[in-house]
């Protein structure tokens, strides 16, 4: 039941860090966009 316990928040801080990537890489996205519209 502990085992099962721990693949279970393994598996929620992954999915939590999977989404903190996605928004960092939108935040990148969006301020790369806004750079080159700066640009150009």
């Amino acid at each position: 039941m502990n085992h099962l316990n721990f693949k279970t928040g393994v598996d929620s801080y992954l999915s939590v860090l999977i989404i903190a990537m996605n928004a960092f890489l939108a935040v990148v996205a969006v301020g790369t966009l806004l750079a080159l519209v700066g640009v150009l």
